[in-house]
C-alpha cells in the first residue's frame, strides 16, 4: 500500500525546498514584492502555506515508515484539519487586506 519509500522521500525533500523557505522568511520579517502593499496580510498567508506544507510530511512519513493502513488513514484525516486551518488563514488574510484599504500602485 505504501509504495517505495524513496519516492516519498524525494517528494518530501523537493516539497520542503520549494514550499518552506518563503513562509518562514515572511514570518521572520521579509515581505515579498507582491505583498508589500498588504504587509498586514502577509503573515496569515504564510501561516496558510505552512498549514498546507504540513500535509506533505503528514502523508509521506507514515508511508516511508511502512505504517499500517490505519495510521496512514489517521494522518490523512488529520490533514483535513490543516486544510481547514489554511482556509481560515486565507480568509483572515483577505479580510485584513480589505480593511487596510486599496492597494497603492507605485
Amino acid at each position: 500500500m505504501n509504495g517505495n519509500p524513496t519516492y516519498h522521500a524525494i517528494a518530501l525533500a523537493a516539497g520542503t525546498l520549494l514550499v518552506l523557505p518563503a513562509p518562514l522568511a515572511i514570518l521572520t520579517g521579509w515581505t515579498p514584492r507582491g505583498l508589500r502593499g498588504r504587509q498586514l496580510a502577509a503573515r496569515p498567508y504564510a501561516w496558510a502555506v505552512l498549514c498546507i506544507y504540513t500535509l506533505m510530511p503528514l502523508n509521506a512519513v507514515p508511508r516511508m515508515l511502512d505504517a499500517s493502513a490505519d495510521t496512514v488513514m489517521a494522518c490523512t484525516v488529520l490533514g483535513f484539519v490543516f486544510i481547514a486551518t489554511a482556509v481560515g488563514c486565507f480568509i483572515q488574510a483577505e479580510r485584513t487586506a480589505r480593511r487596510a484599504g486599496p492597494k497603492r500602485v507605485a
